[in-house]
């Protein structure tokens, strides 16, 4: 309850900032929007000249696209505060949350929240619904549960890889770039993860899961493969890289210098 009041406490000064600025949040919502549409027009394109992908329809693959938006919305929305860890290490900020009386990671990350990411959620929740209509996907509290259940610890996924690329910044003062690189990975996990050589695949699979919140959801939501399969890779993985996570930030935060140290 205590860390939930100050969640409250930290929401509501954020949200006090951005009625400042009304029209940055409409201008951040819908570049998001844009950019993802430009996406489903490449998408469109293709399909223009083929019928399908390594066996996927266009509606299946849209599928994908639809559910990979959801936990990279979420967490966007939530933990996008991760981005600023390089700079507040090589600034020396990370003392001020050092001497607070609270949690250093929980109250990193509560700081800020995206609202922009709502064009994510958006596109993502309205291209699922037309999707899975034109797929006759059967509706059912079972399905529906197991589809939310993924994209919750799907999310994970995202914040954990955030967590552990930037925690490096502790030793390495910019991480930036190496956060970049892992998460544009996940723009190549929107289409059949089959098109990739094997190391790609396994890559994507095991070390960089991204496959893990958009292929293999969706075989489940098409009848190709059973929802405690595809859990039982999630939960596992997500657990290892929430851990490797924790491990990297808690190691970090002992080795962290101060400005002027």
């Amino acid at each position: 309850m205590r860390f939930l009041k100050i969640y409250g406490i930290f929401l509501k000064q954020y949200i006090k900032r951005l009625m400042e600025y009304r029209v940055d949040f409409l201008i951040g919502m819908f570049a998001f929007i844009f950019t993802q549409a430009a996406g489903l027009l490449f998408l469109y394109i293709i399909f223009q000249n083929i019928n399908a992908l390594a066996g996927f329809s266009i509606d299946e693959i849209l599928l994908m696209y639809a559910i990979s938006l959801l936990p990279r919305g979420i967490d966007h929305l939530l933990f996008d505060n991760l981005w600023l860890l390089p700079r507040t290490v090589r600034q020396g900020s990370m003392d001020r949350y050092l001497l607070r009386p609270i949690n250093t990671l929980y109250q990193f990350i509560i700081e800020r929240f995206q609202p922009d990411a709502f064009g994510e959620i958006f596109l993502g929740t309205a291209l699922l619904i037309v999707t899975l209509g034109r797929l006759d996907f059967a509706i059912t509290l079972y399905n529906i549960t197991g589809l939310l259940s993924i994209v919750f610890v799907g999310t994970f996924i995202y914040t954990g890889l955030k967590l552990l690329t930037s925690s490096t910044s502790f030793w390495l003062k910019n991480s930036y770039p190496l956060m970049q690189i892992t998460y544009n990975i996940s723009d190549y996990t929107k289409y059949p993860i089959l098109i990739y050589p094997k190391f790609i695949r396994l890559l994507m699979t095991f070390i960089i899961p991204f496959a893990l919140i958009s292929y293999y959801p969706a075989l489940y939501l098409l009848g190709q493969m059973e929802y405690l399969t595809v859990m039982g890779y999630l939960v596992t993985v997500t657990g290892v890289l929430v851990f490797l996570g924790l491990f990297v930030w808690k190691k970090g935060l002992k080795h962290y210098e101060s400005t002027g140290s």
